[in-house]
Parts: structure tokens; sequence; C-alpha cells
């Protein structure tokens, strides 16, 4: 009986082992970190209380800006959204990788062999994306869904209320009914779904605070679409945390110029602002009261994404992710709000190419917190910094530096100049290439206005300036004051335009050399009039 007894206790410590090692194997974390890459639409820089804003409420950002790492001094590569987005996929300008609205190519699946997204999953990341992904012309539409392990994401351009619209379907069962907190719901559907085994990248392209989201919040009233009648005047608005009375009580302020004369800033000859931005795209900055409603509307969608970033957090915590979990914020652009009587990105302004831009990492110690880095950084940056997290070395094409040795301290040499372009043409915009270093910041522009351009439009070594521009941002950080041709035949201009050239002309041979390494496909031809028309 003993014997017995014996032998039925034996097997029941060793199947406590095993079961306890079993459970123990399920709970080993990764030690590679799990990444989050946070991108807002549309959003310019100092848009978080912890950045000094005045009157936006983002206290769930401002905790991760205050226990992180903020990059202050961060450009996009390109500031409108296809080709930013394009950039931060490929890590390459849109000059190198020739994916943009107005340009005559379509990104491929052999570039995006080299994306963030695909050398993360092939060196054992579980990959999610969330939202907007935006890059718009790609020869695998349909098939994006299929670069990762999760896809809760659309094409083009949602809407405030997005169930019912065909190019976001993959919404229509979800519990919320505005873009944010669905995307938030997909957020937490992602971690539910992590495996135990791998760690994770999930890349949340947020809509907002996007002019398609702000025209779309009141979808029954056509004044309330260009900002001309408050938003909440919609009855399913009244009551909510966000968008009902929120920054509605005369603490919004616009900038003096809203609604003046814009040519003073770039002459009519270079940007007819009454080829698109003033009579269509953003004719909401373009009057007082309608930009006003636009300033309350973007601050109110800002703060309805601070509450899903908080609820992110907090999940993390709650699923034991947070001690190993990375998080990334940036914008894919800024955007100009009345400001020298304008509306709209695709500018070399810093409101419309610097952006928001932090890193919060729950491994570092006390001392490297709260820093506020002010070297020059590029969007690229972000691209190289989230493979150097994951351990993997950033493809030879990739133009950007990984931010995690100026984190720690430990780069001795930084950029102490950094090369600054816009090739979208639509919309009468100009092609624009320029240059920040130090206080100073130069752009020179070539006419644009067309759409479909070729490599040989951006050779621009003969051919002379339309308009240049030129800021001391230490005196100006606004750049209303340009300086041209005050320093006309100064060894500075001289420098900045031999600069700015010798950038231009390497860019120009990269991209050869990159036509050889890489399949290239041409677009089929553009539809003006519904690119146009989408892109509100």
């Amino acid at each position: 009986m003993n014997y017995k007894m014996n032998h039925v206790l034996a097997f029941g410590i060793l199947f406590l082992i095993m079961a306890c090692a079993t459970v123990e194997k399920k709970q080993e974390k990764p030690s590679k970190p799990n990444i989050i890459f946070l991108l807002s639409d549309d959003q310019r820089d100092n848009t978080f209380g912890a950045m000094g804003h005045p009157v936006v409420k983002s206290p769930n950002v401002d905790k991760l800006i205050n226990n992180g790492i903020r990059f202050s001094n961060t450009y996009v590569a390109e500031p409108i959204c296809a080709s930013s987005r394009a950039s931060l996929f490929t890590g390459t300008y849109e000059r190198v990788n020739g994916i943009g609205f107005t340009s005559v190519y379509s990104l491929t699946e052999n570039q995006w062999e080299e994306s963030y997204p695909e050398l993360l999953r092939k060196n054992g990341y579980y990959t999610g994306f969330i939202g907007k992904f935006g890059v718009e012309y790609y020869t695998f539409k349909g098939k994006a869904s299929e670069k990762f392990d999760y896809w809760k994401a659309h094409d083009g351009w949602s809407k405030f209320w997005p169930k019912g619209l065909e190019n976001c379907a993959i919404y229509a069962d979800s519990k919320e009914d505005i873009i944010t907190p669905i995307m938030g719901e997909s957020i937490e559907d992602f971690l539910q779904k992590t495996p135990d085994d791998k760690p994770f990248c999930l890349s949340v392209s947020f809509s907002v605070p996007h002019g398609s989201q702000i025209m779309s919040m009141h979808p029954e009233s056509e004044l309330a679409e260009i900002c001309l009648e408050p938003a909440n005047n919609y009855e399913k608005l009244k009551g909510t945390e966000f968008y009902d009375t929120l920054y509605r009580n005369n603490v919004v302020k616009i900038p003096e110029e809203t609604a003046k004369d814009p040519y003073q800033f770039i002459p009519e000859f270079m940007l007819d602002q009454q080829k698109g931005r003033a009579t269509q795209t953003y004719i909401y900055d373009y009057n007082t009261v309608s930009c006003n409603e636009h300033y309350i509307r973007y601050y109110q969608q800002i703060s309805g994404m601070d509450k899903v970033i908080g609820d992110m957090v907090k999940s993390l915590k709650e699923k034991g992710l947070d001690k190993n979990t990375v998080i990334i914020f940036a914008s894919d652009h800024g955007l100009l709000m009345g400001e020298y009587g304008m509306g709209g990105k695709a500018l070399l302004y810093d409101l419309a190419s610097k952006i928001p831009c932090f890193i919060y990492d729950p491994r570092l110690p006390e001392n490297k917190r709260g820093q506020d880095i002010k070297e020059l950084v590029s969007s690229l940056d972000i691209t190289s910094t989230i493979l150097d997290y994951a351990g993997i070395k950033s493809p030879d094409v990739m133009q950007g530096t990984s931010l995690a040795p100026l984190i720690s301290g430990t780069q001795k040499d930084w950029r102490q100049e950094l090369f600054l372009e816009s090739f979208f043409t639509g919309r009468d915009n100009p092609f624009c290439e320029g240059i920040r270093k130090g206080d100073w910041k130069y752009i020179r522009m070539y006419r644009g206005g067309f759409w479909g351009y070729k490599e040989t439009d951006l050779d621009f070594k003969n051919k002379k300036p339309g308009y240049e521009q030129l800021f001391n941002l230490k005196d100006d950080p606004k750049e209303m004051n340009n300086l041209i041709e005050k320093l006309e035949g100064s060894e500075l201009l001289a420098e900045l335009r031999g600069k700015t050239g010798n950038y231009a002309n390497e860019m120009n041979s990269t991209r050869v050399n990159y036509k050889e390494t890489h399949s290239i496909a041409l677009r089929k031809k553009n539809k003006k009039k519904k690119v146009e028309k989408n892109k509100k």
C-alpha cells in the first residue's frame, strides 16, 4: 500500500514540476523589447501640454514625455502624408524612394522588403498595423494586410464617423462610432492577441487631427463642414467628453495674420492660393470665424487621442507588458492654420515640417528621463531607431541614424545640419528644398503646380530658383522675416545655397543607384480630380 502511495505521490510531484515549468516558460518575456510606434496626422510641434502648449490638455501623453525623451528639433523628411509615410516605412527621402502624391511611381513589394515592419517580421517580431495606412500608391493594393500579423487599418481617408465608408468597412463591427476610440479598441484587441514567445511591434496611425476628421464631425451641416457652424450642434456630440464644450470657453487664439494677404510671404507667381488651398482643401483657414472653429476641433481631436494613448498604457501595465515596451511618438507632418494667411502643409516652414517627437523607454535609468534633446533629428531617424531597438542592422539604403546612442550619451558626433525637401506639386505648390543649419534655415522654390513629376524635374543644377527664403530662427522663430535680400552676397547665404545644391545632387545620384538595385513601378495615370476631392 505504501509502495503504491509513494508512486502516486511521486507522480503528483512530477506533474506539478512539469506544470510549473510550462507556466514559467509561457511567462518568459522576450529579451528584445516590444515596440509601439504611434503616428498622428497633421499634428504640429508643441501641441501637447508637456511641450508647453498653453491650451491643449494631454495628461496621459504628458506623463510619457516627462518620463521619456523629447526631441524638440525633429523635422519630417517629407511634409505631406503619403510621402512622409513612405519615407517612415523605408527610411529614405522621397527623392530616393520616388513615392509621393505627385510623382509617377508606386511603392513596390521589393521596396517594402526593406521597410521596418517587414524587417522586424523576418527577425521574429509579431507585427501589427492599426489605422491609416496612408501610402496611397503601392503595387500590392488590397494585400497590405498580408504584410502584417495583425491588421485593422484602412486606405485613403477616414471620417470622424467612419462606419458606412467603403474603405473603412473593417471597423463596421466596432463598439465605438468615432474613429479615434475605434482605434483604441483595435489596440486593446492587438494586445490581447500578442503571442507570449515573441516580441511585438505595433504601428498605430491615428487619423487625427487631420482635416478629414475636422470637417466631418457634424455630417448633417454643410456650414459645419467648413467650420462656419460649431460641430457640437450635432446631437450625437452633446455630452461627449472631448467633442462637445471642451476648448469652447474663448481660450483659443488664432494667428493675427489669419485671412490676411498670403502673398506677402510667398508671391502669387510661386503659389497661387486660389488653386486649391483657399478655395477647397483648407478653406476654413482663410476666414477668422472658421479658423477659430478649426482650432477648437483640432485641440479636441488631440485630447481625444490622448485618452486612447492613456488607455493603451494602462492596458500594457495590466498585462505585465509595461516594463519592456518602448513607445515612440511622431506626426507625419505639421500644419499651417492661418499663419502667413495660409492653411495646409507641403511647405518647409517649421509649422508644416517640424513635428512632435518623443520616446518613452521604461528601461531608461532615472537620470536619463525627462530630457529634451535639441539636436537636429529627421523622421528617417525613427526608422533606424526602431530597427536598432530590435537589434537589427539598418539596410545601407536607409538614410537615418538611430537615436539610441543620442539618448544614452554615447553619440560623440551628431549632424549639425539637415537637408529638407517637399515635392507635392498639387494645388499650385512649388518644388521646395533647403537646409536647416544651426539657427539658420534656407529654402528655395521652383515652379510646380503639375501632377506626375519625374526624376528630371528634380534636377535643379542649372535652374535659377523662382523664390528663396532665409530665416534666423533664433531671432525670428516664427519665420516672419525673410532675410534673403538683406544677406544677398554674404558668405553665409553662399554656403547654405551650396550645401543645399550638394545635398540635392547627392540625392539625385542616390536615386540613380537605387533604381539599379530596386524594382521600380510606374503607377497608373493619376486621376487628379478624384485625388483632390479625397484629400480634404
